[in-house]
């Protein structure tokens, strides 16, 4: 998007460049309406599409809260934590082969464009609880 944002799009944006996580929609909506008390959830829902789509923020695709959203939109990794469904960064190059990903995309199909490799496992603060 360019520098003329309107002030719903750039107060969704500055929530989700701010989150420490990758907010759903949901989350998104809860904190704009602090700054922007009269927004709808439509509109947050419409404005992280359009945002999306201008490479402003990235989909992350649905878990069992709906999508999330992150602002770090360079190719990066993930890590989901099995039990609070925490969604971190990975903040080094998890490197697979590009042999490896296109024998993986013509098994199924794909034509492949990008890829993200996400691990599972314990989050440190479920670690704790344990």
């Amino acid at each position: 998007m360019d520098d003329t944002l309107n002030a719903n799009a750039r107060a969704i944006l500055d929530i989700v460049q701010g989150a420490k996580n990758h907010p759903t929609a949901l989350e998104v909506y809860e904190r704009v309406r602090r700054v922007r008390p009269h927004i709808g959830l439509a509109t947050v829902y419409r404005v992280l599409h359009q945002l999306a789509e201008a490479g402003c923020i990235k989909e992350l695709g649905r878990d069992s809260e709906g999508c999330r959203y992150d602002a770090h939109t360079e190719r990066h990794d993930h890590a989901i934590c099995t039990e609070c469904g925490a969604l971190l960064d990975i903040l080094l190059e998890v490197g697979v082969s590009s042999e490896a990903l296109q024998a993986a995309a013509q098994a199924v199909g794909v034509v492949l464009s990008s890829h993200e490799v996400r691990i599972y496992g314990l989050c440190a603060a479920c670690q704790v609880k344990e």
